[in-house]
């Protein structure tokens, strides 16, 4: 009789591996995406520069293997390696550190007698939980200085003292969320999680790629238009291949009332359709479904002329209530395992064996609660009422729920929602003044992990515990690695952010203006100086999203037939999807033909080919974001 292989633990040198790149690739993230706005790594699901950096282990791994076979990385270790840096980059990514780090400056730096900003905005937040020191505030803006001179350093100290004790908060009762929700996820359910399958293969299967003449076929076009793409950025008189808005409906569509929709584009990124290729096909066609669909809503609300609701008919709010929606089906299909869970906790019969979990249950509803607690404390000390913050963080509590579930069962390329965090739907239904000064100042400084929802902690842990259960580590010593990767990855965002900036400054560069103000201009000044009612109908659109996403989940669960997925429905009216809804519609229909007429055999021979898709650009975009960090100048980017 065989015996099951003994689970492993984290090595310490898979540790140390990834410890020492983390402020390698946090400077770089942050000087490509922040400074030089040159690539955009952290904006899509699997992140390239990690992805590329696993790849590079993997070919190092191949030679070692063959001198030294003893030495040679295991696939877990290169899994877990891939899982820490995929977690460091989320903090240093598009939607956390860099808007953090301009955004404590900017109001201090920024007010003057003709905003009124001293009385707007500097009166009622705290001081110490923004920079005031002028030369810290002037070197950071225009840059040309430096992060180490002891002035510099205490000048931030407090305030970035009291946002990471808040961010350790945070993702503890991410992490808590996770632990409660994982055995259902990876080891019930079974869950595909689409995303990690390329990492996973060049991790097992690296070997057979590089002997494989499609993915080979693959990775030379993709390589060949992005090194071509790439020469014509510098050297405009080289001709390129478009890839951005290689088709513009605003060219054709120019009268009432396809004209509302004259700011869609085609974009033809090569990599989203190898990415495709690994998704189910009912959700890829969910996505680009309900991307028509929400297009024909905008021009059937122009040929109604309706405009007596502006932003009507409200497709971001709809698809907030799309993503609670879609937790709350997370959830209900979770139902008997939180039970079981409930059951543990008061030590009832019928509970779930917890001891092969990363922590008990019962620490991590503990964990979850208390820092939930810390949470809405920090709040309150920054001026917020407990109920408005409860609320606040319940519902983002519910965005992670969404996102973590929709990467792990289906795994869309990119995920976002603008400018739809949960003071948006507070304001919505209840207006400016029920929230007073106080919770507009906390929910103002709250923006830096609320504009939008790509790099998202809960999906990357979420898929680390399914990296555990495929390379057979324990949960409990994936956990350690991802609290060291919590710590150790932070602490470099936090350094790559505030080098960049003192060298290069944020002032004048668009990204570093747009969000360093945001925050401020976007939030707590309109909100303070022109107060709002309700916005019924935005809170009902809202509602709707939800209840038709709960609609969707249930039909997907009473029939096998249905095609429409309530994550399509959710992630339709983004910023990413506007960009990506015809690759992922390439993506459906060659993955949908290839599997309908070859069947299963021809989809597994089809498999490096498009993974081949996906690292051609990967492999020369990060070169081409290495040699623009490096030279000090924007350069093509294959995305963004």
């Amino acid at each position: 009789m065989e015996q099951t292989p003994k689970p492993r633990f984290v090595s310490i040198r898979a540790i140390g591996i990834a410890c020492a790149l983390m402020p390698i690739l946090a400077l770089w993230v942050v000087q490509s995406e922040l400074i030089w706005y040159s690539g955009h790594s952290t904006a899509i699901s699997l992140f390239f520069h990690v992805t590329f950096v696993v790849f590079l282990l993997a070919l190092v791994n191949l030679l070692v293997s063959r001198r030294w076979p003893k030495l040679a990385l295991t696939a877990g270790e290169l899994m877990t390696i891939y899982m820490m840096l995929a977690i460091a980059g989320t903090f240093c990514s598009h939607d956390l550190f860099q808007i953090l780090i301009p955004m404590l400056a900017y109001p201090k730096y920024a007010a003057n007698p003709q905003n009124r900003w001293d009385e707007i905005v500097l009166q009622h937040v705290p001081s110490w939980a923004i920079v005031t020191d002028p030369e810290a505030l002037g070197g950071l803006a225009v840059g040309n200085a430096t992060l180490y001179k002891w002035n510099i350093i205490l000048a931030w100290l407090k305030p970035l003292g009291f946002w990471y004790l808040f961010l350790m908060a945070l993702m503890a009762a991410l992490l808590s969320i996770n632990i409660l929700l994982r055995q259902p996820w990876t080891e019930k359910e079974r869950l595909s999680f689409p995303i990690i399958q390329i990492p996973i293969m060049l991790a097992t299967g690296l070997k057979g790629l590089l002997t494989n003449k499609l993915f080979w076929l693959a990775f030379a076009i993709t390589a060949g238009i992005d090194v071509l793409n790439g020469f014509h950025h510098l050297y405009p008189n080289v001709p390129e291949i478009p890839i951005v808005n290689a088709f513009e409906f605003r060219e054709y569509f120019v009268e009432r009332p396809w004209n509302s929709i004259a700011g869609t584009t085609i974009n033809l990124y090569p990599f989203v359709i190898g990415l495709v290729f690994f998704l189910p096909t009912d959700l890829a066609f969910s996505c680009w479904f309900f991307f028509v669909v929400f297009r024909l809503e905008i021009v059937a609300t122009a040929a109604l002329g309706i405009r007596d609701l502006p932003r009507f008919p409200f497709p971001n709010e709809q698809a907030a209530g799309g993503y609670i929606g879609l937790a709350l089906v997370a959830l209900w299909l979770s139902r008997r395992h939180l039970r079981g869970v409930w059951r543990t906790i008061r030590g009832k019969p019928g509970g779930i064996d917890d001891s092969a979990e990363p922590t008990r249950y019962r620490t991590a509803v503990l964990v979850l609660v208390v820092s939930t607690a810390a949470l809405v404390g920090f709040g309150m000390v920054l001026g917020g009422s407990w109920h408005f913050m409860l609320l606040f963080f319940v519902i983002f509590f519910l965005y992670s729920v969404a996102i973590a579930r929709m990467r792990a069962e289906l795994g869309p390329p990119a995920h976002d929602l603008h400018a739809m965090g949960p003071e948006v739907l507070l304001h919505n239904a209840v207006g400016t003044r029920a929230f007073g000064t106080g919770n507009i100042t906390a929910f103002s400084l709250f923006f830096w992990f609320n504009r939008a929802y790509r790099a998202h902690f809960s999906a990357h842990s979420m898929e680390g515990f399914k990296l555990a259960q495929l390379t057979r580590i324990t949960a409990r010593a994936m956990l350690w690695a991802m609290i060291i990767a919590i710590i150790v990855g932070s602490i470099a965002g936090l350094w790559g952010t505030l080098h960049a900036l003192y060298v290069h400054g944020y002032s004048g560069k668009g990204a570093g203006d747009a969000f360093s103000q945001q925050a401020w201009t976007t939030r707590m000044v309109p909100w303070m100086t022109f107060p709002k009612a309700p916005q019924k109908a935005a809170t009902a659109a809202t509602i709707f999203g939800v209840l038709f996403a709960l609609l969707l989940g249930f039909l997907r669960t009473k029939f096998t037939w249905w095609l429409w997925h309530p994550v399509g429905f959710a992630t339709a009216t983004s910023w990413s999807m506007g960009k990506l809804w015809f690759c992922i519609f390439l993506g459906w229909l060659a993955k949908l033909l290839i599997t309908r007429y070859g069947g299963a055999t021809s989809y597994r021979k089809a498999l490096p080919f498009f993974v081949g898709l996906v690292m051609g650009e990967f492999v020369v975009g990060s070169c081409w974001c290495i040699y623009g960090s490096i030279v000090g100048r924007t350069v093509y980017h294959f995305w963004g």
